[in-house]
């Protein structure tokens, strides 16, 4: 993909502080080889400020939203709907528009967890396993 135009999908990573992310590294480079017309980037939101991204979010008709530090229990309180996973941890680490003007949030954080044990060779069923931790990332796990 070359410049954003008007016509490009904005998505990006909500958190503070998000300037060491590699999300948008990640993403760009996912979207380019998919030939997708997106682009990511990293916005640095205020601890207080989720609400107002939020609606950011609504009135600039983002893509998507990841969600980080220290935003992940402020979401779950601020999105219209919440899956299953995410209302049962109190924590949102992905937030994506529902076409209505009203925003779903989810939490992929222990899926991703248990896909990476499993990729390295370690099945975690019927294991234990020590998390370091409190926040909403530890929860999902």
């Amino acid at each position: 993909m070359g410049e954003p135009t008007a016509t490009t999908r904005i998505a990006g990573v909500i958190g503070s502080p998000v300037r060491h992310s590699l999300s948008p590294a990640i993403h760009n480079a996912a979207f380019a080889a998919c030939g997708l017309d997106w682009a990511y980037a990293a916005f640095e939101v205020a601890p207080d400020d989720a609400a107002r991204a939020l609606d950011g979010m609504r009135a600039l008709g983002l893509g998507g939203l990841s969600v980080t530090t220290p935003h992940k229990d402020a979401v779950a309180g601020l999105v219209d709907d919440l899956t299953d996973v995410a209302a049962a941890l109190g924590a949102v680490n992905c937030v994506v528009p529902l076409g209505d003007g009203r925003l779903r949030g989810t939490n992929t954080d222990g899926e991703g967890f248990v896909a990476s044990l499993r990729r390295a060779g370690t099945e975690p069923a019927g294991r234990r396993f020590c998390v370091l931790g409190a926040g909403g990332a530890a929860r999902a796990v």
